[in-house]
């Protein structure tokens, strides 16, 4: 199976999870927070697990986690390509806060295409009702739009859906058949996180889907692609970072990913002041 066919149907699925009950639209900006203190690498590394790459114990560690507790989490995603000899790139940025003490949600999303036209969409969902705000950027015209909706969200607004943010199968596919090599330990924002690494060839099993030859020719070759992996002692994916380099009729195509989360029993959502516009 092709390499650049299963790296990129994972971005393809990360971004389609992620993008569920969010109007399709991503958020704002994306950062590990990370400090390096790497430390001398063992054979197995800390939890969780005692023999490196924990797929079952991480996989369940970071969804009982982040079910029970206030989390923020953010994505980018880039897609660059060469058209008419010009770089051409689509950026897809989404940050989601869940206040669990308040019962907020708040998730903020920005997607950039390479002609330059920017939407933006701020979605915030408290007591049952869900509030939107979209901006459309085109040029010098910008347009803004408020809606909201309540259940049984039969439209296109529909509430912030935590569940998305932690769904298992991204986990499920960072553990099917990768070869993961333990490479230290870190600290991201104060807590120590172990750190695996894959790359070239090792960096496989990610379950591939058949749409993605749309956007990457079958007959294309991939020449560099690595990922990293940062997890904390209770199995909490804090970062992933995937890189791969491909060519398609003969351009480069790059496409990276990031995803982070943070501030975890530490994320208070507050009320967007253009609230009673919507």
């Amino acid at each position: 199976m092709l390499l650049e066919r299963r790296h990129l149907s994972l971005a393809l699925v990360v971004l389609l999870i992620a993008s569920a009950g969010c109007s399709g639209l991503f958020g704002s900006e994306t950062g590990t927070g990370t400090s390096e203190t790497p430390t001398s690498a063992d054979a197995n590394g800390p939890a969780p697990g005692s023999s490196g790459f924990d797929a079952g114990a991480i996989e369940r560690g970071h969804f009982e986690t982040l079910s029970n507790s206030s989390f923020t989490t953010s994505l980018s995603f880039q897609l660059s390509t060469v058209r008419d000899g010009k770089n051409r790139s689509v950026f897809i940025n989404r940050t989601v806060a869940i206040d669990r003490e308040s019962d907020r949600s708040l998730a903020t999303g920005e997607l950039v295409q390479a002609s330059g036209d920017t939407l933006a969409t701020t979605t915030y969902t408290a007591d049952g009702t869900t509030a939107e705000r979209r901006v459309l950027t085109r040029g010098d015209d910008r347009r803004t739009d408020y809606r909201s909706a309540s259940p049984p969200y039969d439209g296109q607004v529909q509430p912030v859906n935590e569940s998305s943010v932690i769904d298992r199968s991204l986990l499920q596919s960072l553990g099917s058949d990768i070869n993961w090599t333990y490479a230290g330990t870190e600290t991201v924002n104060g807590d120590s996180v172990s750190r695996f690494e894959a790359t070239g060839s090792n960096v496989t099993g990610f379950a591939a889907d058949n749409a993605v030859s749309t956007n990457v020719s079958a007959n294309g070759t991939t020449d560099t692609a690595s990922a990293t992996v940062l997890v904390d002692e209770d199995g909490v994916v804090r970062s992933f970072q995937y890189r791969v380099t491909t060519e398609r009729d003969g351009q480069p195509v790059t496409v990276t990913l990031s995803l982070s989360v943070s501030q975890v029993d530490d994320t208070t959502v507050a009320e967007p002041d253009w609230l009673a516009n919507a």
